[in-house]
């Protein structure tokens, strides 16, 4: 699989121009604020995800509870706007932002149900048919209508489509079939049991995908958040350095809309356009930006792409340069300019 990356197009030398440009904009901006989605310091910041926060410390110290409460809080951003999403959890009250990040109780909810379909992910994903009533959006199913189930509870509390609220029990469930006791746990298998740093990669990212809805971008997310030593400095856990940090990186429709301003010729799997990031960053040198960098960080180059285009999240953000007007733009690059869906008018 990893082979098979090598035939994408190499990155032209204006696409490697347009993307250091965007990368120097972001470092400038933005990088290091704790109030920027995607980055472990968002998740430890109460002001932005509520009573789903955990502290640096937990996540330095591989709290296995705080990492689930992480990956669970990941979980919820795809398929709508970040701004969206941070304000459904901010409207979670702390016991049920407890329960739905517990992985424990979620397995004593598991075993206390009487329903056969929760009982492992591939129930949940094959026959569990959860729902939310199109009249009375409470949650519902056909199998044991009107019966009480925490699934039934969480996807009305998550906001999400009908069948969302599996997923945090889907999470809890995938970890134990793993064969893992927990994500410390996780961490610590993949490491005794691969001998690369790729590798361990590659196997954590492929475990997490297992659970229902977890797709490579929340997997590379998550794993991104709590391994990478530049996207949030202080924040990554013990074992960050036995791991290929640099495999991690997050592609959505916002790095999709920056490919399309490049150019981009490449195939559209998640795999081939995580390559292409690679290869770009690997032809931009961040210790020329910032000395305090990794010369070669995947992730940080697609956080810039990212934030970039996303108007959204930039309206929302004090240190954004589009609250600068008209002079911000005009010392913008001319690169950057064409491509920013927030540039001020002439």
């Amino acid at each position: 699989m990893i082979d098979s990356l090598l035939t994408e197009p190499s990155p032209k030398n204006g696409q490697v121009r347009a993307t250091r440009a965007v990368v120097s904009w972001y470092l400038k901006t933005h990088h290091g604020r704790s109030d920027v989605p995607g980055t472990a310091r968002m998740f430890c910041d109460y002001a932005s995800v509520g009573n789903f926060a955990v502290s640096p410390s937990a996540i330095t110290a591989g709290d296995s509870e705080a990492l689930f409460r992480m990956l669970v809080t990941t979980a919820m951003f795809q398929r709508r706007q970040d701004q969206q999403i941070l304000r459904v959890l901010q409207g979670i009250s702390a016991p049920m932002a407890a329960e739905l990040t517990d992985q424990a109780g979620l397995q004593r909810l598991v075993r206390a149900s009487p329903c056969p379909h929760v009982k492992s992910v591939a129930s949940l994903r094959e026959r569990c048919d959860l729902m939310k009533d199109p009249s009375t959006r409470r949650g519902d199913c056909r199998h044991r209508p009107g019966d009480d189930c925490h699934l039934k509870e969480h996807t009305v509390v998550l906001k999400r489509y009908g069948h969302f609220g599996k997923v945090p029990t889907s999470i809890a469930l995938s970890i134990v079939e793993s064969g893992a006791r927990d994500l410390r746990d996780l961490f610590e298998r993949s490491i005794a049991t691969h001998r690369t740093r790729l590798g361990r990669a590659v196997a954590l990212e492929t475990s997490l995908c297992e659970a229902w809805r977890v797709n490579q971008k929340i997997a590379s997310m998550f794993l991104s958040a709590v391994t990478n030593p530049d996207l949030s400095p202080g924040c990554t856990v013990p074992w960050a350095r036995k791991i290929d940090w640099s495999y991690f990186v997050v592609v959505d429709s916002n790095v999709d809309l920056f490919f399309s301003s490049l150019g981009y010729e490449g195939r559209s799997t998640y795999d081939a356009r995580r390559a292409f990031i690679r290869a770009l960053a690997a032809r931009i040198d961040l210790r020329d930006l910032d000395p305090r960098l990794r010369s070669f960080n995947p992730r940080l180059v697609q956080q810039a792409m990212y934030l970039f285009m996303s108007a959204s999240n930039r309206r929302t953000l004090a240190s954004d340069c589009s609250r600068l007007g008209s002079s911000a733009c005009r010392q913008c690059p001319s690169s950057l300019r064409a491509r920013c869906g927030l540039r001020a008018p002439n």
